[in-house]
């Protein structure tokens, strides 16, 4: 996925017990949204969409926020205050 952009995310959350290799040994529960639609260019440059739920809504929202510069403890943080 190049340039993906979230463009629907569901009411409803769940949390989601989350790691990363950018944290060795560091592990935290994090809302995210249960189903989502992110829009991304292939490598050819041609537009895509695709709706995707828990585990791949999951592991898209963590891979975004690295683009936008957010860690998971960062919203672990959020979370708690």
């Amino acid at each position: 996925m190049i340039n993906p952009v979230i463009t629907r995310k569901s009411d409803e959350k769940f949390l989601f017990e989350e790691a990363c290799l950018s944290l060795p040994r560091r592990r935290g529960n994090v809302l995210r949204h249960r189903h989502i639609k992110v829009s991304y260019k292939t490598p050819d440059g041609k537009e895509h969409q695709k709706k995707l739920s828990d585990m791949s809504a999951v592991i898209v929202q963590h891979e975004i926020d690295h683009l936008d510069g957010i860690l998971f403890i960062d919203k672990i943080a959020e979370e708690n205050e």
